[in-house]
């Protein structure tokens, strides 16, 4: 049977999740653009998944159903044959999804304070799976090679050594970079969790997805520690396009383990999956491997063909090898822009992606391409692209290129003029030559945390004073607004520099968060009333003066204009105490 992976299927009124993120961006896109975010794909799928379904519907009541005994042997004959793993029924937990189990265990195999390891970049759940429950997040950044990605084995066995450090999310074949780790890269993860008594949960939901010339190893495989020590995930969801329907195998050889787990979906009442993924499921097992076979040829095709298109049309931008996966991942800090650039370029060009800063800071600069999509699709995206590209290139040629500056310590800081809410026009050169300055970033000033720390810097500014130190603050907000707000009289002892267009965090690199989950850090217990009050409202979130998401820096500059110190936040609450800052220029 031949299959149809060249149809334009218009999701555009079903309420697809990454179609109606395009739309909320842009509600005047082209009918033809389609988005290249979310891991499901622009295919129909497979058709004896369809038909077989329509068959079961028409013939099955949709009650509260439990797993049948077809069902598990389809997905223990799916493992054996297709990734030589022999598991055993009684191993296999249903969840509502990867996430789900990942989630579950994190709260099951630790307590809040407890260290997961994750490895950026990386998909970007993990990272929430240890904030949002009160975890901290403790990374094993992966070592970004010319052509590849390595897992950094020392960094890895240092922080597995810390008994506080519970748990590694792993993630094989690895999203987004598509990497598909080798069995003696995986012996050697599992050797080092089993020394440190760390728990894997081994993210495998793409190891279906295996490009030709690439040999794909399942981490329970390498050894009988493997399997006593991990969380096996595996899903149908993105090999068959079925990611709405809810359904993951969680394979948990301890038996303590697999217990927790299930206690835990015990303690949400999320006991049975729906009706219908159960037999979506087992018929993708028994029936759909000749249509996974044809499609990994077409997404293969269509990275090479991309990364021909890029090597011939923009040479700056560089694709990472897609040995796994449908995500292919490329790096575009060549191109001589911030990442912040690049994700405009990119949406100048109607390309909606899941930008690389999504997955960490390591992956600022690169962005992830869905390529499970028709090829003239993916031809027409390229076009807009290199378009988008060459109009920018010859206005930054015409215009001036933008100045961007990381601050550090040594440097001479560039000079600016800013406006507050009581005058216009001040150069910064002569606020220092005047009095050492400690100038500090935050986001806007009806923002409540930044409104605390203007508080608390007011209220330690005579410290600063005795020490010659004066202190001034960029926030995001207009003259007009800030000094409305003070009742047009200045309250504090320090100048605010309004700068609503975003110029000077723009220049000097102030970056903000790269999700908002990553705005608290490791305080997010301290912000989920606040988000949890904006994702229960139904209205629109309300308009702020600024990027809710930015971050703080600050710097200390003395009288000759050298920077004595420099910080960028890493969350929100990242700001120097009194102390710190007066210390800056001893």
């Amino acid at each position: 049977m031949v299959y149809d992976f060249e149809r334009f299927v218009d999701r555009s009124t079903c309420g697809s999740n990454k179609w109606e993120g395009m739309k909320r961006i842009n509600p005047d896109i082209a009918p033809d653009v389609i988005p290249m975010s979310t891991a499901d794909m622009e295919f129909m799928t497979a058709p004896e998944i369809q038909e077989g379904l329509k068959e079961y519907i028409d013939s099955v009541i949709q009650g509260y159903t439990s797993p049948t005994q077809s069902y598990f042997d389809a997905v223990l004959d799916w493992q054996k044959k297709r990734h030589g793993y022999e598991g055993k029924k009684n191993w296999i937990v249903t969840t509502s999804g990867v996430v789900q189990a990942i989630f579950l265990l994190v709260e099951a195999l630790t307590e809040p304070g407890d260290g997961v390891i994750i490895q950026q970049p990386v998909y970007y759940p993990f990272a929430m799976a240890a904030r949002l429950t009160g975890r901290r997040l403790v990374n094993n950044e992966l070592i970004c090679r010319e052509n590849t990605y390595d897992i950094d084995f020392e960094d890895l066995e240092r922080k597995a050594k810390d008994p506080k450090n519970k748990v590694l999310i792993f993630c094989n074949p690895h999203n987004p970079v598509g990497k598909v780790w080798s069995r003696e890269e995986l012996m050697k993860v599992v050797e080092i969790c089993e020394a440190n008594n760390v728990f894997i949960v081994d993210d495998e939901i793409h190891n279906d997805l295996i490009m030709p010339g690439y040999q794909h190893t399942p981490l329970p495989t390498v050894s009988e520690a493997a399997s006593r020590i991990c969380a096996y995930c595996t899903a149908p969801s993105k090999t068959f396009n079925l990611a709405g329907m809810q359904l993951s195998n969680i394979f948990v050889e301890d038996p303590q383990i697999r217990g927790k787990l299930s206690l835990g979906k015990l303690m949400t009442m999320s006991l049975g999956q729906v009706a219908i993924s159960y037999e979506a499921c087992r018929l993708a097992y028994a029936k759909g491997a000749p249509w996974l076979e044809e499609l990994l040829k077409v997404v293969d095709g269509n990275a090479k063909y991309m990364k021909e298109f890029l090597a011939e049309h923009m040479p700056e931008a560089k694709c990472y090898p897609l040995e796994g996966t449908y995500l292919l991942w490329v790096d575009f800090r060549g191109l001589g822009l911030t990442h912040k650039e690049v994700e405009r370029l990119m949406l100048s060009a109607q390309l909606y992606l899941d930008d690389g800063a999504m997955f960490g800071d390591a992956g600022r600069g690169f962005e992830r391409f869905n390529l499970a999509l028709p090829r003239k699709a993916l031809e027409a995206a390229m076009e807009r692209l290199l378009k988008a590209w060459k109009e920018l290139k010859e206005r930054f040629d015409t215009e001036g290129w933008p100045e961007h500056i990381t601050i550090k310590e040594g440097m001479e800081f560039p000079d600016f003029t800013y406006d507050t809410p009581f005058s216009l026009g001040q150069s910064f050169a002569a606020a220092y030559k005047e009095k050492p300055v400690i100038l500090m970033f935050h986001r806007y000033y009806s923002c409540m945390i930044c409104n605390g720390a203007l508080s608390k810097l007011a209220a330690g500014h005579e410290e600063l004073e005795k020490a010659g130190i004066q202190v001034k603050v960029v926030m995001q907000s207009t003259p007009e607004s800030v000094k409305e707000a003070m009742g047009g009289t200045n309250i504090y002892p320090f100048d605010i520099i309004c700068d609503p267009d975003r110029v000077l965090y723009e220049r000097f690199n102030v970056f903000t968060a790269n999700t908002l989950f990553d705005v608290p850090g490791d305080h997010m217990q301290e912000m989920i009333p606040m988000l949890a009050g904006a994702f229960l409202s139904e209205e629109a979130p309300p308009e702020t003066e600024g990027e809710q998401t930015q971050l703080p820096a600050w710097f200390a500059v003395d009288g000759n204009g050298i920077v004595k110190a420099a910080h960028y936040g890493k969350d929100i609450f990242d700001v120097p105490e009194i102390k710190e800052m007066a210390e800056a220029f001893r």
